[in-house]
């Protein structure tokens, strides 16, 4: 009887250990069963070199209202400095100043992000026919939204992971849900990924 108890805490504990969170103090990053809940403003975690997602919770881009609802992601081969910290204006940070964003297709999903150090791309979710990134859920009064990232565009091509001339990738997403232009805590999260075969 103790074994059937501990192994169905065990199982119960593995669970909860792979469970997602969801709060507007976090991002979720998923691979396969692996799932990270990253909180820390920089933190490094290691992956296959594979597709993963980025997901986390904001709200639809509502140009007719004027709340512009977008994630901002730079996405880079190698570390890059820049002063993410609470009170900054995300327009005074290198990278995410005003015209440094690419522009992509309408209605595009972004599964191969411009691998850059000189701009971002935006991530926003207007409806199923107008988005760049997909919504899977809701969270108390926010969207989930899922960014699947397949590999990078690099030399004119899209890149898989697994033929990804580098061991690492560093992603900074920014997530304004307030929209007021200003880092508060959980908007701003700098991910190292080591890849590892």
């Amino acid at each position: 009887m103790k074994k059937i108890t501990l192994l169905t805490a065990f199982s119960l504990f593995a669970s909860f250990a792979n469970a997602q969170e969801y709060s507007t103090n976090n991002i979720v990053i998923k691979q396969d069963n692996q799932v990270f809940n990253i909180y820390d403003a920089e933190q490094t975690i290691k992956l296959r070199p594979a597709e993963f997602s980025i997901e986390y919770l904001n709200k639809p881009y509502q140009e007719k209202k004027n709340l512009f609802y977008a994630a901002q992601a730079l996405v880079t081969d190698s570390t890059v400095d820049t002063n993410l910290q609470e009170g900054v204006r995300i327009d005074n940070i290198p990278y995410f100043e005003p015209g440094t964003g690419f522009a992509a297709e309408k209605n595009q999903v972004i599964y191969y992000p411009f691998l850059s150090s000189d701009g971002h791309q935006y991530l926003y979710y207007v409806s199923n026919k107008d988005k760049r990134v997909e919504k899977t859920g809701t969270s108390n009064n926010w969207d989930i939204y899922k960014w699947t990232l397949k590999g990078v565009y690099q030399y004119d091509a899209e890149m898989d992971w697994n033929i990804y001339d580098n061991t690492e990738v560093n992603i900074i997403l920014i997530i304004d849900r307030n929209l007021d232009g200003i880092l508060q805590k959980g908007e701003f999260f700098n991910i190292h990924i080591d890849f590892q075969k």
